[in-house]
């Protein structure tokens, strides 16, 4: 069989037809009859009728007092996922370099998209081992990895139904597919500021991942390192402390945090973290998280106070 027969079998015609409605949607017509949309796409009124009340019932469409049909706030919400994700790319590119040169692994960054990872950038240091995993425009389920489990321990209450719902994906026989282990993963993960790879996505590999926050304590993103598990695990407080910077950093240039706010992993709200070449430990206590944390929908959940 032919790829263009295979491909052509793979399309359903009702939705190119629905998208085609809604690319007829131009700055000077913010809406329209259901006659201009009949004249304008070519289809009988009764299909284009069906398609725009399907549209109007999926969310992206909805009808004007006058009867016309205009779009909704959700096709903004959809390209503004797009605009910020191009925007994180650009803001945490060169931070990712320059961590992957002084840790000597490879750096992903990743959002979260349903439930699973995507990853949206990935950077290879020059000398470390090159892993055959989560290459860009990948994904992962949010329970494995390093950075889905940033994502998925500081955005719990909106990721973690759905993904239990569906249920919990294996890789591996380190693999979080236990939901009680999976939550304890993610209460530690919250309480020292960063997540643990430990074989759980490929044997023999290590990864540590961090959230970069948005104003209201939530990843938007999640920034990991990973490589062979002896040069990763156990976590050296060094590497984790340059991990965590970077995560700072980049939430700093998308305006997300200011210094003096608190920060995942550092005791002093005032005190930026170390260097990969200062050898202090990273602070851990749970009093950094104890006013933060509240419970919502019967999940366990940390707001950072972003004020």
């Amino acid at each position: 069989m032919s790829v263009g027969v295979q491909r052509g079998r793979a399309l359903v015609g009702s939705v190119l037809r629905a998208m085609r409605l809604l690319d007829l949607f131009d700055r000077g017509r913010p809406e329209m009859s259901l006659a201009e949309f009949a004249r304008r796409s070519g289809y009988s009124k009764s299909t284009t009728y069906r398609l725009l009340v399907t549209l109007v019932e999926a969310g992206w469409l909805e009808r004007s007092p006058a009867g016309a049909f205009r779009l909704t706030i959700k096709a903004f919400q959809v390209g503004s996922v797009l605009v910020d994700s191009l925007e994180l790319r650009r803001e945490a590119g060169p931070i990712m370099a320059r961590i992957a040169a002084e840790l000597d692994e490879a750096v992903y960054l990743v959002v979260a998209a349903g439930t699973r990872a995507v990853c949206l950038e990935r950077i290879d240091s020059g000398e470390g081992v090159r892993i055959a995993d989560l290459y860009v425009g990948g994904s992962q389920p949010l329970n494995l990895g390093a950075g889905p489990r940033a994502l998925l321990a500081f955005d719990e209450d909106r990721l973690l139904p759905p993904l239990l719902e569906e249920g919990l994906s294996r890789r591996t026989e380190y693999s979080l597919v236990d939901p009680a282990d999976l939550l304890s993963d993610l209460a530690e993960t919250r309480r020292r500021g960063y997540s643990i790879s430990d074989e759980d996505v490929t044997a023999g590999i290590g990864a540590i991942g961090a959230p970069i926050l948005g104003s209201d304590g939530v990843a938007v993103a999640a920034l990991s390192f990973g490589g062979l598990r002896q040069h990763v695990l156990p976590p050296r407080p060094a590497q984790v402390a340059c991990l965590l910077q970077a995560c700072q950093e980049i939430s700093t240039r998308l305006g997300y945090w200011r210094p003096g706010d608190r920060w995942p992993g550092i005791t002093s709200p005032a005190a930026p973290p170390p260097r990969l070449t200062d050898s202090r430990s990273i602070g851990t206590s749970n009093s950094v998280w104890s006013h933060q944390a509240k419970l919502r929908s019967g999940l366990t959940r940390v707001q950072l106070l972003l004020s």
